[in-house]
């Protein structure tokens, strides 16, 4: 009995632990409980893709939307994208935002999905001074299936594609104008690979830069991600692939206006309307 007695109170202060250390990390618009998220979702850790994490159905179609004002300079974009949660078995958008990289010099390479034998894998998102593979999915604004046209480093100054980035009112005097060649600006696959998928394939380059050390998303981002996975607005079958907030000036930051657009998400703002979040 003493034995089982211990065994109780430890079992009581673990759970009791988790249990504070999720409710510290909620979202007051939420709607989702803290118990029932990860704080860190599990697929946004860098690791091999195995059987365990490969879902049966495609994920939706990106959503068009304007893109939001840079806040200030030294931001650069992560484009939005679907990813999953297995606890609900569905789809939810992560809204593209502004956020700044963890050193100069570094380019975010965005995440996708893959066709993998009867399923779609995730690859995650990472930071490296090339951008890597992403599935030659169409993103917008500087991703347009591959690389980046957005903008780049030179000796630790961002210069910026004017032509790919909303820039707003700021005044940013390492600016440049370069028109970008769209895959297909029609095409809004999220996936790589089989039936209805992009038909891109990695260079020899790019599969060598996907097995190297890459430098992981910032605690800004992971924010990001995580608020994303609480807000019912972002869900697939909830929202009908429309989600609820579509992109935000920065990241973790889910109210205020944000921009939407019935525009293709090749870097144009036309349509454009604003809703504000409550």
């Amino acid at each position: 009995m003493p034995k089982l007695t211990v065994g109780l109170i430890s079992l009581s202060l673990m759970y009791g632990t988790c249990a504070f250390a999720q409710q510290t990390t909620s979202v007051v618009n939420s709607d989702f409980r803290p118990a029932g998220y990860l704080p860190v979702p599990p697929h946004f850790q860098p690791r091999p893709i195995d059987a365990a994490h490969i879902v049966k159905t495609a994920p939706p179609p990106i959503p068009s939307y304007a893109q939001p004002a840079i806040p200030e300079e030294g931001y650069l974009w992560m484009p939005g994208f679907w990813t999953r949660r297995e606890d609900v078995r569905d789809y939810y958008w992560v809204p593209g935002t502004w956020v700044k990289p963890p050193r100069p010099g570094l380019l975010w390479t965005p995440p996708y999905w893959s066709r993998i034998d009867d399923g779609y894998a995730f690859h995650a998102g990472y930071w490296d001074e090339t951008v890597g593979f992403y599935g030659g999915i169409n993103y917008g604004y500087g991703y347009a299936g591959d690389g980046y046209q957005g903008g780049h480093w030179d000796n630790g100054t961002f210069f910026y594609n004017r032509a790919a980035n909303n820039l707003g009112s700021l005044n940013i005097d390492h600016l440049y104008d370069r028109t970008i060649v769209e895959s297909d600006p029609s095409m809004r696959i999220s996936f790589n690979g089989g039936s209805g998928g992009t038909k891109a394939l990695p260079t020899p380059q790019q599969e060598s830069l996907a097995r190297d050390r890459h430098v992981a998303p910032t605690a800004e981002q992971q924010r990001h991600f995580e608020m994303a996975a609480k807000d019912r607005s972002l869900y697939s079958k909830l929202n009908h692939n429309q989600p609820g907030i579509a992109a935000t000036s920065r990241a973790g930051v889910f109210e205020g206006r944000i921009s939407r657009s019935n525009a293709l998400p090749d870097g144009g703002q036309s349509s454009t309307t604003e809703s504000r979040i409550k």
